[in-house]
């Protein structure tokens, strides 16, 4: 008699990869993120790369998150209307 014991793949589907690879990514945007950041529901500036100089034609007080004099929806502490982040998003043109 012959027994066959297969091992399960130790290949990982693309799919597989792509969950480890968001989630890897997501644990580390939480450790990026200081306490009173997360009080305030809003994350570090580091975290996102913001810059107090524009990116482009990008700058923060063309973002949908801008609240204006000086500030963001999403990032903690004062933002430059000059600024940019890697969560810009741009105001939808009417």
């Amino acid at each position: 008699m012959s027994t066959d014991h297969t091992a399960p793949s130790a290949d990982l589907s693309r799919r597989n990869l792509l969950h480890l690879a968001l989630a890897g990514g997501g644990l580390l945007f939480a450790v990026a993120i200081p306490s009173s950041a997360m009080a305030s529901g809003k994350v570090a500036k580091k975290a996102v790369q913001y810059q107090d100089s524009p990116k482009g034609k990008s700058r923060c007080d063309n973002c949908r998150q801008w609240q204006a004099p000086a500030a963001c929806k999403l990032v903690d502490g004062p933002i430059s209307p000059a600024g940019w982040c890697m969560i810009y998003a741009p105001v939808p043109k009417a």
